[in-house]
């Protein structure tokens, strides 16, 4: 049971990555995120100038999206899971698998937002040479 409640920090931190993809994904929307070392999809391209930050984070905002609904989802899962394995011992298993699962997925999808920020950003950069 101990094992069980201790699978409720990982499912937290899922809650709290896709949070933070949520903040950057909506200001990026709103066009409040200024270009930063701080917060944001950060390459050499989309740092390159204040419109590449812009256009590449705005080609990201799909896979942004898929960020937070994956990481919001999986924590949920992830805490659905733990309350079963704690009636039910032999489902603690599927309770790690949803977890890994969970943060797999979340990274999958903010790399391949990366990806497509940091392609928008050089498109940026050819166009502006």
């Amino acid at each position: 049971m101990e094992e069980a409640v201790g699978l409720l920090t990982p499912a937290f931190g899922l809650v709290v990555a896709a949070g933070a993809v949520h903040h950057v994904r909506n200001s990026a929307v709103g066009g409040a995120l200024d270009r930063n070392v701080l917060i944001g999809l950060r390459t050499g391209a989309t740092l390159s100038s204040d419109r590449a930050w812009r256009e590449g984070h705005l080609a990201a905002v799909p896979w942004l999206t898929a960020t937070v609904r994956a990481g919001y989802v999986a924590g949920a899962a992830t805490v659905v899971s733990v309350l079963a394995s704690m009636a039910v011992d032999a489902l603690l298993p599927v309770a790690w698998a949803v977890a890994a699962a969970g943060y797999t997925a979340l990274m999958a999808c903010l790399v391949t937002g990366t990806v497509k920020a940091d392609r928008a950003a050089k498109a940026v950069l050819e166009e502006t040479r």
